[in-house]
């Protein structure tokens, strides 16, 4: 059994991953920091060394990489659906979860981090919403369940898709 969890920048992703990973005693692939553990290199530096392109390749591979894991939460990064193959990928997957949350609470929770490339501009707020406008519909698209980040604490989140999938 898999989840995948899929969302905006501050959505929680990583958070709640952890807590499922801990609530059903499976493992946790959280592709950003298997990408960083692997290359060495943060993923700001991915970005200013290598570009956006390669990192998207990059995550490509580690997504269709997860095909191979068993019992286990996969926590994507937000620019995940701006592949067509990796929205191809987790249109075929059972457990797909949209992290949904406003851009204010996006921008809240991403306001203080160096780690988020793309937000490296003069106004973050206006590149949150821009992505989110861009991403909206591919999240819609491949998951299986929307949930609001904004109106549950991480652990409701975590409790409802536990119950929502059975698991």
């Amino acid at each position: 059994m898999k989840i995948f969890l899929l969302g905006p920048m501050g959505s929680g992703k990583s958070k709640i991953g952890k807590i499922l990973s801990e609530k059903l005693s499976i493992s946790l692939f959280d592709i950003d920091k298997e990408i960083e553990r692997d290359l060495n290199m943060s993923i700001t530096e991915i970005f200013a060394s290598k570009g956006e392109i390669f990192f998207r390749a990059v995550e490509t591979d580690y997504l269709i990489k997860t095909a191979e894991l068993r019992d286990c939460i996969v926590s994507t990064g937000g620019g995940v659906v701006e592949e067509i193959k990796n929205l191809e990928f987790l249109k075929n997957e059972a457990n797909v979860v949209f992290l949904n949350c406003s851009v204010e609470s996006q921008f809240e929770n991403t306001k203080n981090s160096t780690k988020r490339p793309l937000l490296q501009t003069s106004d973050p707020k206006f590149t949150l919403q821009t992505l989110y406008e861009k991403r909206f519909d591919s999240y819609k698209k491949v998951s299986k369940l929307e949930l609001s980040s904004d109106s549950m604490s991480n652990e409701e989140i975590a409790n409802k898709i536990i119950n929502h999938f059975n698991v």
